[in-house]
């Protein structure tokens, strides 16, 4: 068989780092349509929004859980199937990144200051609200909340990201075409017309809308928290426009990395965020009770080992509850909406690895990291309820979830430290999804890139702006559920690429995967060989 490039007409093409007006233009459109009514009529924007997504959740939101376990059950096959030994790359190149920061860049970036605004609040409203009709703060409430909050940040998370790398790599890494889009990435099913015609510029500007509205999402949940722990320290007051400031101080931060690039930038502060996240939960747990929040973990995790079938795909239609919709379909929604923009993202950084190590590694590195933050967290918010310490579950009903999670960490010792910590630590998670969305925009806005080739510093830096832009509008709007019904309507757009990027693969595996089972596959030698390799020279 003949090689990959010269079957298709591909080759080494030279880098065209100016953006491409065709998708720069309409995504910058759309994204000021949105915002900027968002900011002078909020709740105008609001209830439009509204009535496009409550209907389609209440009638076709079940159907996203059978895509999410559909997902990981191919992840699975995908990683012990003969296919896991494809390389993204020739059959004896070496990783990118070492395995730790590789790890460090997809879990900062997919879950953002989010994670520990979750890890405390949604236990809480768990006991408070419980799943499988469980009585309101009893034992069984208690012993479903965690195991939920582990269900929803699991491999459901993961599955989505990891399986749409997939494709975007082999266009990138193996056929060597000079994009990283989804269009191209969906070329081998949708044709070469379409994928370069206008279909595909809808296509990308599709995806940079559920990007952006995502990202403005993780920005939403993270900032009140900020303003609500800077209170508690030195009494400023968490108004909008503390918030603000905090969201211009989060993307300066976000701008400067960016402008660094992948390397010296994104790679770095994800490095840094991973160490400061150990740091406090190491911190948590030792001051904790440390007995008892093992075991609440222990309970929780064996919790969902056991029931994983009946927790993903309850859906509660005797009693009419709203848990389902409202939790884990939600999720299930906000994950794809990510999906595309993180398997770019993992395309890109994963150089070099192959189908096994991206899924396997991936999945495992990414939710061991999430059960340490939500073990640790989760486990010690329903402990300080429980025990008596504080009534968070109060809090949360009348002041929110930003002043319940802060309460929660207030209880432990040196409380202004710990506040500080979890600003630095909140403003870096958030940082890191903004700096590698923006990265991603700016990839599939530029005109042509190779894979030793970063998109202009200025295109890049200009979407981080951008991200702020529409994150300010959904502030403007404010509340809790707004900021859900973001994710889940920027979720109902994706789904339709990640399946589309799904069955690309199969599609690639169908007609190349004898070629690459051939040509793309580690040697013995290779594989016997240390994992981890020099990093490759990376141009700005």
């Amino acid at each position: 068989m003949k090689d990959v490039q010269s079957q298709t007409g591909a080759g080494p093409r030279q880098d065209d780092l100016r953006p491409d007006m065709g998708v720069f233009i309409p995504g910058l459109l759309v994204v000021l349509l949105i915002s900027l009514p968002a900011v002078v009529a909020p709740r105008w924007t609001e209830d439009i929004l509204t009535a496009i997504y409550v209907p389609f959740a209440r009638d076709f939101g079940t159907l996203y859980l059978w895509i999410t376990v559909g997902l990981i059950a191919l992840c699975v096959y995908f990683a012990v199937s003969r296919y896991g030994d494809i390389k993204f790359g020739e059959p004896d190149e070496k990783p990118q990144f070492r395995l730790s920061s590789w790890v460090a860049m997809i879990f900062c970036s997919g879950v953002g200051g989010a994670i520990m605004f979750w890890a405390i609040t949604e236990p809480l409203w768990d006991i408070m609200i419980p799943p499988q009709n469980a009585d309101p703060m009893s034992v069984q409430a208690y012993d479903w909340s965690l195991a939920y909050l582990l269900l929803h940040w699991g491999p459901n998370a993961w599955c989505t990201y990891l399986i749409t790398a997939l494709p975007i790599a082999y266009m990138f890494y193996i056929k060597k075409e000079p994009f990283l889009r989804v269009s191209m990435a969906s070329e081998i099913i949708i044709g070469p017309r379409l994928a370069r015609g206008l279909f595909g510029r809808c296509l990308d500007v599709f995806f940079i809308l559920g990007l952006m509205f995502c990202t403005a999402v993780t920005m939403c949940l993270s900032l009140p928290t900020v303003a609500e722990a800077l209170a508690a320290v030195f009494g400023v007051s968490p108004s909008l426009s503390t918030q603000i400031y905090i969201l211009v101080f989060s993307g300066l931060i976000s701008a400067v990395t960016v402008y660094k690039g992948l390397d010296r930038g994104i790679k770095w502060l994800s490095d840094v965020n991973v160490i400061i996240a150990l740091f406090l939960a190491a911190y948590c747990f030792l001051c904790g009770p440390s007995v008892t929040l093992f075991n609440i973990f222990t309970n929780a995790f064996g919790k969902l080992l056991g029931n994983y079938p009946n927790m993903v795909f309850w859906t509660d239609p005797w009693a009419g509850g709203t848990f389902p919709r409202d939790w884990t379909i939600f999720y299930a929604l906000f994950w794809a909406g990510f999906g595309p923009f993180m398997g770019l993202f993992i395309a890109r950084i994963s150089r070099g690895r192959t189908v096994r190590e991206i899924i396997a590694w991936g999945m495992a590195g990414t939710v061991a990291g999430g059960c340490l933050m939500h073990g640790i967290f989760g486990s010690y918010a329903l402990y300080v309820q429980h025990s008596g310490i504080l009534d968070a579950v109060s809090i949360l009903k009348n002041q929110g979830g930003a002043a319940a999670m802060i309460a929660v960490l207030s209880t432990l010792p040196l409380k202004q430290m710990v506040l500080i910590v979890y600003c630095i630590l909140s403003t870096i998670f958030l940082a890191t999804t903004v700096n590698a969305g923006s990265y991603v925009v700016a990839t599939t806005a530029t005109l042509r890139i190779s894979p030793d080739a970063e998109p202009h510093r200025v295109h890049r830096t200009f979407w981080c702006v951008a991200q702020c832009v529409l994150a300010l509008g959904l502030l403007s709007m404010g509340g809790l559920g707004v900021a859900k019904m973001f994710g889940n309507f920027s979720g109902a757009l994706m789904v339709l690429p990640v399946l589309l990027l799904v069955g690309c693969w199969f599609r690639i595996l169908s007609q190349q995967g004898v070629y690459l089972l051939r040509h793309h596959v580690p040697s013995l030698e290779d594989a016997a060989a240390p994992a981890e390799g020099k990093s490759a020279r990376i141009g700005s």
